[in-house]
């Protein structure tokens, strides 16, 4: 007999590839997508009363929690199961799933922010934010999240109470004020699937800091996100990604959710399943596979090393209605001539009212 669940993804190759590709004996799983930008429009409660299964996002882990749609993973999976999950995964991608001493999610799918070019047109990647203004035909990722997300990568504080090093975010918004200032603005409304997209068709050169997909392997190449400072011992970037969920839904079905999870999760799914369609697995042996890295024109070893110094962001219920506020504040400084000093201070100000308020 086939137990048969719901799960919702999101609509791109990589979000729903991997997941129609997989099968698992005995347990079917019907997968609806929706955008990405939807796990954040529809609420949560509704979500979970139609699915066992979600794949969502680490910023929006708050809400997910307060809106009781996700139930801890030491709820639903054995001790020695989360044990080798956790051993297997990307360091900072499990991280990114704790809330409050519990997990809230298993990582599924790695991404950072990194550096994504044509390569028949540009030679070299920048390897800093100064190489970056020498550029031409250069677009910025400043569409929904993002442009606050540029400056988090950047300039995110990574210890303490505070949401940003002050002086390194008052440098980052004079550098993409300048950027942005060389760079082609018609593209503004582009998400990062768009601008690959864009940069696949010939429409633009190079983008400094985007969140980076595999996905396009066979027209585009990568490089660590540039460095802010000379001395930088990388260039930073912010967490992206998803994790699987599991919702009150799936209490009746769970020896099916846990059976299908395990073979999802194995090693040699994520290697010969996973990453041959486009998928991004937070597998660690996948980035670190060769045969992967080939397939996918140098992206797992060129993106790497960002992805394991990347700023991980707040999780706290309220955090993704703050980032949205956070993006268009940056947006408005890229156009205007305002003190980012001043604007850092405002910035933080505000987020410490939100997050202590």
């Amino acid at each position: 007999m086939t137990v048969v669940l719901r799960g919702l993804t999101w609509d791109h190759p990589r979000g729903y590839g991997p997941l129609e590709a997989f099968s698992e004996p005995g347990v079917e799983v019907v997968w609806d997508r929706q955008p990405l930008s939807g796990f954040e429009s529809m609420p949560l409660s509704e979500l979970a009363g139609r699915y066992e299964l979600l794949v969502i996002d680490h910023p929006g882990l708050g809400a997910a929690v307060e809106a009781g749609a996700v139930l801890p993973v030491e709820d639903v999976f054995a001790a020695e199961d989360l044990a080798v999950w956790r051993s297997r995964a990307v360091p900072l991608t499990w991280e990114s799933y704790q809330l409050e001493g519990h997990g809230f999610a298993l990582p599924l799918d790695a991404a950072t922010q990194a550096c994504v070019y044509r390569p028949d047109g540009l030679s070299t990647p920048p390897r800093g934010w100064s190489d970056v203004l020498r550029l031409s035909e250069v677009v910025l990722c400043v569409a929904g999240p993002h442009a606050g997300l540029m400056l988090l990568g950047m300039a995110g504080a990574r210890s303490g109470p505070r949401l940003l090093q002050r002086d390194r975010a008052v440098e980052a918004l004079e550098l993409l004020r300048a950027v942005w200032k060389r760079s082609d603005r018609s593209f503004a409304e582009l998400d990062p699937i768009g601008i690959h997209e864009l940069l696949a068709a010939g429409g633009a050169v190079c983008c400094p800091l985007i969140y980076s997909y595999a996905y396009y392997g066979h027209a585009l190449a990568w490089s660590a996100a540039p460095r802010l400072r000379p001395d930088d011992q990388l260039g930073n970037g912010t967490l992206g990604g998803t994790g699987l969920a599991v919702t009150p839904r799936a209490y009746s079905r769970v020896l099916a959710v846990t059976k299908y999870v395990r073979g999802l999760l194995d090693v040699r799914t994520q290697l010969d399943v996973v990453a041959p369609v486009g998928g991004q697995s937070a597998t660690t042996a996948v980035w670190e596979s060769a045969e992967v890295d080939r397939a996918w024109n140098g992206h797992y070893s060129a993106t790497l090393g960002t992805l394991t110094t990347s700023y991980v962001r707040p999780r706290f219920d309220g955090w993704i209605g703050f980032q949205d506020e956070l993006s268009e504040r940056v947006r408005e400084l890229l156009g205007n001539d305002d003190d980012p000093a001043a604007a850092v201070d405002r910035i933080e100000d505000d987020y410490w009212k939100v997050r202590h308020g």
